[in-house]
């Protein structure tokens, strides 16, 4: 079931998501709506606080001809369709960084560019509450850094440059207005 998204302005995406405590089916069912969202909102990673749950979970999925290197091959050839995270942790974070330009389901229209460490170890839970463990490049990299700061209530416009930030502040204005009066 696609669920609603939380927009910019919302409090729940200030908060700090608190950490998953039962495997269940309830978990498995939220993990697929919010694949379902997540492909019908045409993004490539989403929250548990931008669906309003305030729980440390996010689901990814890096497309295929987004995921290659200058060759031809997989960056990441573990990532087949979607993952889903439960309690991440970021581990390893690569000295490494590049600029690439962000978004956010949940600010809608406004992009950016953002440094971020191109590779990252990232240790989780599954949906069952197995710990897994592993290493990601570039976009995936990237996606799983942008969702787990959702978890710790940082979205990407904070992390711009001061003079993005001051070039976006009225659309961000507008976007938490509409969002507080709905």
């Amino acid at each position: 079931m696609k669920l609603p998204l939380v927009f910019y302005g919302d409090p729940g995406l200030r908060q700090q998501a608190e950490p998953v405590t039962v495997f269940d089916d309830k978990l498995l069912a939220l993990s697929r709506d919010m694949v379902e969202t997540m492909h019908a909102e045409a993004g490539i990673g989403l929250a548990g606080p931008q669906i309003g749950v305030p729980r440390r979970i996010f689901v990814m999925e890096i497309p295929p001809e987004m995921d290659e290197d200058e060759t031809g091959a997989r960056l990441n050839p573990d990532l087949n369709g979607p993952l889903v995270v439960v309690n991440p942790e970021l581990l390893e974070l690569s000295k490494n960084k590049e600029e690439m330009e962000e978004g956010c389901l949940s600010i809608p229209d406004i992009r950016g560019k953002v440094r971020r460490p191109v590779s990252v170890t990232l240790r989780f839970q599954d949906v069952e509450g197995r710990q897994r463990e592993m290493r990601l490049q570039d976009l995936a990299a990237r996606c799983a850094q942008h969702e787990t700061d959702h978890l710790d209530g940082i979205l990407f416009v904070d992390l711009l440059s001061q003079v993005k930030r001051v070039a976006i502040k009225g659309k961000l204005r507008k976007l938490k207005e509409q969002t507080l009066q709905s």
